[in-house]
């Protein structure tokens, strides 16, 4: 019966993101994940395996609500530096104004057009379904999973609040840099109108300048830092190239400048040290006994060679 009501629980959250019901209201629905908690609380007193969970889906909320939050501080909006980077870098362009000047009509969608929105709205389903996967697998290995994700988001998020940032399609809107449009407002009311109205109100988050570091890509590239723990070859090209087609992805929609995705991996690589360094192959980090998963995965470990 708990375990009913802690699944419960969860899927009340997942639902309020899905359906963004919790935009009118956000620090009332703050209180959700407080709540969650006390149907939770057995399974963290006891540190069971299962209460990862709890972390993954409340962790992941609750950074949603702030989010919304991280352009309301005072902190000033910036715009140029940016820009003035990839200028440098790229000998005075901006790669998303290249490639939209060069492959983009908003005359005329194509299929290049819907394929980079649907790799980036399998953002918002690949690296969950990768968590669930991972836990089938490894109940040690997606404690770290969770770890790395939530340090990931959060880091970001203090960037968010520090340093709020503009996205190219935006930069363009004020006239910061050349014609940039963003591509998945003409796919979507391409393709239904109306779906693509509703879809926006409940997955579009409120905070428009929270460009740096992409956090898109951060999520995307912990799949390519997972399989190269793994040893296997193919899941790790298979990341790699879904990572790659993410990044130019987001560079091409105007939903990123490059420096964001760059930012996004280098802190989700950050994070991700710091994770396993604190947090070994072969340390029991779910506190209690051992399952036979994590015990597999300990022993993939090379041994420490004799002093």
């Amino acid at each position: 019966m708990l375990a009913l009501l802690q699944a419960l629980s969860l899927a009340v959250m997942i639902t309020v993101l899905a359906t963004g019901s919790w935009k009118p209201q956000p620090l009332l629905f703050l209180a959700l994940p407080l709540a969650s908690g006390l149907a939770w609380w057995p399974a963290l007193r006891d540190r069971q395996q299962r209460s990862w969970w709890f972390a993954y889906v409340g962790g992941l909320y609750v950074y949603t609500m702030l989010r919304a939050f991280a352009d309301e501080h005072g902190f000033p909006v910036q715009v140029g530096y940016v820009i003035a980077i990839e200028e440098l870098i790229f000998n005075g362009a901006v790669p998303t104004v290249t490639l939209q000047r060069t492959l983009f009509s908003p005359a005329s969608i194509g299929w290049l057009d819907v394929g980079a929105t649907m790799v980036h709205s399998s953002f918002f389903i690949v690296p969950h379904a990768a968590a669930a996967m991972i836990w089938m697998r490894s109940s040690a290995a997606f404690a770290r999973y969770v770890l790395t994700v939530l340090g990931t988001i959060y880091a970001g998020l203090v960037i968010f609040f520090l340093v709020p940032t503009v996205p190219p399609w935006l930069a363009s809107a004020g006239g910061d840099i050349p014609s940039a449009h963003r591509i998945i407002n003409f796919v979507g009311r391409g393709v239904d109108a109306e779906t693509y109205r509703q879809l926006h109100a409940a997955l579009a988050e409120p905070n428009s300048v929270a460009a740096v570091p992409s956090i898109h890509m951060a999520l995307t590239f912990v799949l390519v830092l997972w399989a190269r723990r793994q040893g296997n070859r193919a899941l790790l090209a298979v990341t790699a190239i879904y990572s790659a087609v993410m990044a130019v992805s987001l560079v091409y929609l105007g939903e990123h400048y490059a420096f964001d995705v760059v930012a996004g991996v280098l802190v989700v690589v950050a994070v991700d040290i710091v994770v396993h360094r604190l947090w070994p192959l072969d340390a029991n980090i779910l506190g209690g006994a051992r399952d036979g998963a994590e015990a597999l995965e300990a022993d993939l470990v090379p041994a420490a060679p004799p002093r």
